[in-house]
């Protein structure tokens, strides 16, 4: 079932989103007084075709959904004669200003139709975190600057927290610019303004969720039970003899109350023999344990392969998150505007090889996580909606030949040249083109095989 979700999920998210993007460029064409021959959402063999309207244009959805495309009269294409009566509606016919509306208007509408998302889900009354801060890494920045468990999170650069996770993307851009940060705290009835450095935070694998742990800035834990009730196969824990049932009471000599005690004992000693204490129905064992490595967030931890029964936040724990249509719309503008500007610096960054190239995906990643939010429900689904149009917006406005941005690219080119470029340089930019996405989809597409393998 899991595939057939990851599969309707895929399909339904670029069948809409494409026909989206290539509405754009239709309904912007057409106002401005272009011909359309052709509206297609897919490439390849036609599945469906209708031809409607006063120009005749053709309509098809097509066999492979990776892609779509708008064919307007002219556009340098020797094979499609142009009528003279007909040549003022040809698009190579059009002056700068109008073909660069025309391809504008892709990448314009997946922005706004990621801003019309995220305002509907912004209107629902929907329950988050609230903005009290877990136990920091003692190697974090807010660590080390006196941030303790139970303080406050007010605001970052004087944007107002609402929630914990509010300004993750907003953060996540001033540590991928190396920026100062600074954050207003409420500990007890004190308030202080940190000013927080992220110049040193490592950014090659970084993600939002390993940016946050590394700040320093985490939920708050529960009192979860140090009784154990999960243990890996060939985990040094089954090896040495610790059973399910079985409560750790004390690391190498240091009490153990809870699980998050346990995990920050076990966490600093991957490789080094540890003494694991445990009290098995009334009687007290040692285990002498060496952990194995494992990488969390980007960074080598100790494990010793057990797991126990998580407790649920409670009410307390979480506030309820309902704003106003005008308030809604602005926060669905700053988290398109700071998704899109995450996604640039990465891709950037990535060029420069500061980023892991791990982190561009494709379609079967695409795929799963469209699947999982099918299932998860529809505010889930309209968020991966979301994410996936500003992704494609940023990714046709980067200046590829064969991509919006590459046509875009030409057309500043003819501006300053004061003249058009030569056909062939128009053939020869696409087969480049072509050749540059093919290489982005084999990058993609191996990230993806290689995280579902591991």
């Amino acid at each position: 079932m899991g595939f057939l979700y990851s599969v309707v999920g895929f399909l339904i998210a670029i069948g809409v989103l494409v026909a989206v993007h290539e509405f754009g460029h239709y309904w912007v064409a057409r106002k401005l007084g272009v011909k359309v021959l052709r509206f297609s959402v897919g490439f390849g063999k036609p599945l469906w075709k209708k031809i409607a309207g006063p120009d005749n244009t053709e309509y098809v959805i097509a066999a492979l959904p990776l892609g779509g495309y708008v064919k307007m009269l002219g556009e340098n294409d020797p094979d499609t004669p142009v009528n003279p009566e007909e040549r003022h509606r040809a698009f190579d016919n059009q002056p700068i200003w109008k073909r660069s509306l025309i391809i504008l208007a892709g990448p314009g509408i997946n922005f706004l139709f990621a801003i019309v998302l995220f305002t509907m889900l912004g209107l629902q009354t929907v329950e988050r975190l609230d903005t009290v801060l877990g136990k920091a890494p003692e190697e974090s920045a807010l660590y080390k600057a006196g941030v303790r468990e139970g303080d406050r999170m007010l605001a970052v650069n004087g944007r107002s927290v609402d929630y914990l996770a509010h300004q993750q993307l907003y953060i996540m851009n001033q540590v991928l610019q190396g920026n100062t940060i600074e954050m207003d705290i409420l500990s007890g009835a004190k308030k202080r303004t940190l000013q927080i450095e992220t110049s040193d935070i490592p950014i090659y694998n970084i993600s939002p969720g390993s940016m946050m742990y590394q700040l320093g800035i985490s939920p708050p834990s529960s009192p979860i039970s140090s009784e154990i009730t999960l243990i890996s196969p060939d985990s040094p824990a089954q090896k040495s003899g610790i059973q399910v049932g079985d409560k750790v009471i004390a690391i190498s000599g240091k009490q153990v109350r809870f699980w998050r005690d346990l995990s920050d004992l076990i966490a600093p000693n991957a490789g080094k023999q540890i003494k694991v204490t445990i009290d098995r129905l009334g009687e007290t064992m040692q285990f002498d344990i060496t952990p194995e490595a494992k990488t969390v967030n980007g960074k080598e931890v100790g494990t010793i392969g057990i797991g126990t029964k998580t407790t649920p936040y409670t009410d307390d724990q979480f506030i309820h998150v309902k704003r106003s249509l005008g308030s809604a719309f602005l926060e669905g503008i700053d988290q398109t505007w700071q998704m899109s500007s995450v996604t640039l610096r990465m891709l950037g960054k990535m060029l420069t090889l500061q980023v892991s190239h791990k982190n561009v995906n494709g379609p079967i990643m695409i795929a799963n996580v469209a699947g999982q939010a099918i299932q998860l429900g529809l505010d889930y689904y309209i968020h991966i909606l979301a994410v996936i149009s500003i992704s494609l917006g940023v990714m046709n406005l980067l200046p590829i030949p064969i991509l919006d941005g590459g046509h875009l690219l030409v057309h500043l080119v003819e501006g300053v040249a004061g003249k058009r470029a030569a056909e062939n340089f128009f053939a020869i930019g696409q087969r480049v083109g072509v050749f540059m996405l093919l290489g982005i989809m084999g990058l993609a597409f191996y990230n993806d095989i290689f995280k579902l393998l591991n």
